[in-house]
C-alpha cells in the first residue's frame, strides 16, 4: 500500500524540482534525487514526470479551492467582504506557497491529454470563486465595472504575480502586501475604502488552518 507521507515526499520533491528547474528542464531522475528515493522505488507512486506534475497541480488546486470556499463562508453575503477574504486568502497562499505557484503558473501548461482537462477544470472552478463574487457585486450594485470577467481576471493577475517576485526576506511583509492588494482590488471593482472601512475587512476571519500543508515552501 502506498504511503501517504511516501506520496507527500516525492510531492515535495517534485514541486522543488520543477520550480527550480521547470517541467522541460527536469527529469524523472531528478525528482528521485531530491526525494532521496531509487527510480523503481519513485515508479511506485509516479510512472512519469508528467503523472507528478498533474497529481501536484491536481492536488494543490483542489486544496486551495476547498480552503477559499470555507474561507468565503465565514462571512456573510455581502460581495465586499466575501472578495476582501477571497483576495487576502489567495494573496496569503501564494506567499505562503511560492514554489508550488511557480508551477501552477509557469508548468500546468505541460499537462497533456486527460490530465489537462482535468486541470483546466479546476482552473475554471478556482476562477470563478472570485468571478462569481464579481458578477454578484455588479448585479448589487456594489461593484462599478462593466466586465466581470476583466475585472477577476486583473484581480488574479495582481495576486498570481507574488510568486514572481515575493522573497520572505525581502521588505514587504504578509500583511502590509494582504492589505495593499485587498485595497488594489477594490479599486478595480470602482471602490476606494477608507482607511476605517479597510481595517473592517482585515479584521474578517480568514482561518489559516489548512494553509500549510505538504505543498507550503516551509515544510
Amino acid at each position: 500500500m502506498r504511503s501517504t507521507n511516501g506520496r507527500n515526499n516525492i510531492l515535495r520533491s517534485a514541486r522543488d524540482t520543477f520550480a527550480d528547474k521547470g517541467f522541460d528542464g527536469a527529469s524523472i531522475r531528478d525528482i528521485a534525487q531530491t526525494a532521496g528515493l531509487s527510480l523503481s522505488a519513485l515508479y511506485y507512486y509516479f510512472p512519469s514526470k508528467q503523472e507528478a506534475l498533474y497529481e501536484l497541480v491536481h492536488t494543490a488546486y483542489s486544496w486551495y479551492i476547498e480552503h477559499v470556499r470555507a474561507v468565503i463562508a465565514e462571512v456573510d453575503d455581502a460581495p465586499v467582504d466575501q472578495l476582501a477574504v477571497a483576495v487576502r486568502y489567495l494573496a496569503r497562499y501564494r506567499i505562503e506557497n511560492v514554489s508550488v505557484s511557480t508551477v501552477l503558473i509557469r508548468d500546468t501548461e505541460s499537462l497533456i491529454g486527460d490530465n489537462a482537462v482535468k486541470v483546466k477544470e479546476l482552473q475554471r472552478e478556482a476562477r470563478e470563486i472570485v468571478g462569481d463574487i464579481v458578477s454578484a457585486g455588479i448585479e448589487s450594485g456594489d461593484f462599478t465595472v462593466d466586465s466581470a470577467a476583466l475585472a477577476t481576471r486583473a484581480i488574479h493577475s495582481i495576486c498570481n504575480s507574488l510568486s514572481l517576485w515575493y522573497r520572505p526576506t525581502g521588505d514587504l511583509t504578509p500583511d502590509m502586501i494582504e492589505r495593499d492588494f485587498t485595497q488594489y482590488s477594490l479599486r478595480i471593482l470602482g471602490i476606494d475604502p477608507s482607511r476605517e472601512e479597510l481595517d473592517r475587512l482585515l479584521a474578517l476571519p480568514v482561518n489559516q488552518d489548512g494553509m500549510l500543508d505538504f505543498i507550503a515552501d516551509n515544510k
